[in-house]
């Protein structure tokens, strides 16, 4: 009985002496890693794209919110308005427009920051806690997405 016992063990241990053998040769390829199907010591040069107005002011098509409470996606380039600062704020030129809020907006117009956005908005005191755009705001280009999205904007929240 014992010897089954001793037996039954060093076959045990075999099998899984060469089962781990066998996962070590199993390696993945470089460029089977990450979203981009390319080795990932390559260094590639980022797409170009352009976006729908160019620059601040031009008139520009909006682009749609992910969701229904999603801040609005800024439909121009940012690129020689950031880094943005406390003390640098390009964003606030244009959008700070208390008496804007709640108007209809004219194609070329900007959309005014809303009455969150303010201390007192009747005064146009912007609150400094919202002083950085591109924490919540994103420039937005039509590009070719890396992974498709099957989210529905439209159905509803599911709660657990």
């Amino acid at each position: 009985m014992r010897n089954c016992t001793l037996l039954g063990a060093a076959l045990a241990a075999l099998a899984f002496t060469l089962s781990a053998a066998a996962a070590q040769d199993q390696a993945i390829p470089d460029d089977d890693l990450g979203l981009s199907k390319a080795s990932v010591y390559d260094t590639p040069e980022p797409a170009v794209f352009e976006y729908a107005a160019p620059d601040a002011g031009s008139v520009g098509k909006r682009a749609v919110r992910s969701y229904n409470t999603a801040p609005p996606m800024i439909p121009h380039s940012t690129t020689d308005m950031v880094p943005i600062t406390r003390d640098f704020n390009l964003c606030k030129d244009c959008h700070v427009q208390p008496d804007l809020i709640g108007m209809k907006i004219e194609p070329g117009m900007p959309v005014p920051a809303p009455v969150s956005h303010y201390l007192n908005a009747k005064k146009g005191d912007l609150h400094m806690g919202r002083w950085n755009c591109t924490q919540c705001h994103r420039p937005q280009a039509d590009v070719k997405l890396l992974v498709e999205s099957v989210f529905d904007r439209k159905a509803p929240l599911r709660r657990k």
